[in-house]
């Protein structure tokens, strides 16, 4: 009679042993080595004593809250500088720093003074073109 030997192997594999051995590793190729069975032979032992073979998620790292920088309170997303109060006010943060300091903010009113003025070109070069 001429039995293969890796049926054998399966045979004498010691469900025991390879439940103990698979909760050590946590790896049914190796567990399956060591006792010349194979990972699927393991996996059926292991699922018939009722422990998952299923891949085990780390555990994600905590993360810290955000708050706001204004007032303190938590943020409820996650790139967000402000809470939901202040985040309405962001217009008014905008220019905040450019008021305080005066060359900045005659700058900047120079700029808008100029952009105002090329508005109104442009605007008069648009009347005068669409009545011809």
């Amino acid at each position: 009679m001429n039995i293969p030997t890796r049926n054998m192997a399966m045979r004498k594999a010691d469900p025991e042993k390879v439940i103990a051995r698979y909760a050590e590793l946590r790896n049914l190729e190796r567990t399956g080595r060591e006792f010349g069975i194979t990972r699927e032979r393991v996996r059926q032992i292991v699922n018939r004593a009722g422990i998952s073979t299923g891949r085990q998620l780390k555990p994600k790292p905590e993360r810290k809250t955000r708050l706001c920088k204004e007032c303190g309170d938590p943020v409820a997303s996650a790139h967000s500088l402000y809470c939901s109060t202040h985040r309405l006010e962001k217009h008014k943060r905008r220019y905040r720093a450019i008021k305080a300091d005066p060359e900045k903010y005659a700058h900047w009113r120079d700029l808008l003074k100029k952009y105002d003025r090329r508005r109104k070109i442009r605007l008069q070069e648009q009347a005068e073109a669409a009545p011809a």
